[in-house]
């Protein structure tokens, strides 16, 4: 498969080698023959944006610069944040909307999902709470906008 749109099933996008990703599901899981960054850019554009421009916005409203997350689509509430900077090719992004739980593994997370599927990341828990916390902050203040600018009408 070389083409997958991020969508409300979607849980997290992890890179397998240069240009093959994990993708996992609420129900399934699929091998996508592009890099983890092709996917996420790709769906931006499908729901109007390009990721530069999604994370130029993060960048604006977060005001910081590292690690972002990236909303991908506002109405459906599609974040995800990078569990390591977006310019190595190993960085899977987690869509925060789906994390239950996570459980400290040495230096690693094993992250426990709403559907109870489970993933080990190579990101600390707190670093994984810190990203939730953006994420949380980006996705109410995006709410809070969408809000006011109805209320205006």
């Amino acid at each position: 498969m070389n083409y997958y749109e991020i969508n409300e099933d979607t849980l997290a996008i992890i890179p397998i080698d240069i240009n093959k990703t994990k993708v996992i599901e609420k129900e399934t899981e699929y091998i996508i023959d592009k890099k983890a960054y092709d996917i996420m850019d790709e769906s931006c554009m499908y729901y109007g944006s390009s990721y530069k421009g999604r994370l130029n916005a993060s960048k604006n409203i977060l005001n910081c610069s590292y690690k972002l997350p990236v909303l991908i689509e506002e109405t459906k509430n599609l974040i995800f944040f990078p569990t390591k900077s977006t310019l190595l090719e190993e960085c899977s992004w987690i869509n925060f909307n789906f994390v239950k739980k996570i459980e400290k593994l040495e230096n690693k997370s094993i992250v426990y999902f709403t559907n109870n599927k489970r993933e080990i990341f190579d990101i600390s828990k707190l670093s994984i709470e810190n990203q939730i916390s953006r994420a949380t902050r980006l996705g109410y203040i995006i709410q809070k906008r969408i809000n006011s600018m109805k209320n205006n009408l």
